[in-house]
């Protein structure tokens, strides 16, 4: 998408919960050829801070559903409090949806909650179908990626066909930036 963007072949770029001029470098002169660039974020990234439309959204901690990591793993997140301000991804997605069908763009998404969305996707993507039990009870249920060869039979991924940006909050900085409080702790010594 960020070669796309950059020879003029993408107009338009949504991103969530990314930061691809982090991560890839710039598009070309920041955001490349891209008529519009929406980022839905928590901050204001270096992709945010070039945006056309920026929707602040929601922490894990302030939102209902589920999260998939980069291990594989799904969890579901349980809101601890409300916030003012940002929304949840699910509101965000739900609210564009409905003005987007207002303009002949689309249909509007009509679930209701995330629990509604995980439920269809339990049904539509075999790897999802993990049993509710434990992910109620606060664990991770690992998900089962397959793939079927001729639509028949299901084989294992293959190595290096899933690539991670290599960049999470906690590893790049990220989150330090955005958070005074981590300025103000000493280092501890080597």
């Amino acid at each position: 998408m960020v070669e796309a963007a950059q020879a003029g072949k993408l107009k338009a770029l949504y991103v969530m919960g990314a930061n691809p001029l982090a991560h890839f470098g710039t598009l070309g002169l920041g955001r490349g050829k891209l008529d519009l660039l929406i980022v839905q974020e928590m901050f204001l990234t270096e992709t945010a801070q070039v945006a056309d439309i920026v929707f602040p959204a929601t922490s894990a901690y302030e939102k209902d559903g589920t999260v998939t990591n980069t291990s594989g793993e799904i969890q579901m997140l349980r809101k601890g409090a409300e916030v003012m301000g940002p929304r949840s991804d699910f509101d965000l997605l739900r609210i564009l949806s409905h003005q987007l069908e207002k303009l002949g763009l689309g249909k509007a998404f009509h679930y209701k909650n995330p629990a509604v969305v995980f439920e269809e996707i339990r049904k539509a993507v075999s790897g999802y179908n993990v049993q509710p039990a434990g992910l109620l009870t606060g664990g991770a249920e690992a998900t089962r990626v397959e793939f079927a060869r001729n639509g028949h039979v299901p084989y294992d991924v293959p190595v290096g066909l899933i690539r991670p940006a290599k960049d999470t909050l906690f590893t790049s900085g990220t989150l330090g930036r955005f958070c005074t409080m981590m300025e103000s702790l000493p280092e501890a010594k080597a």
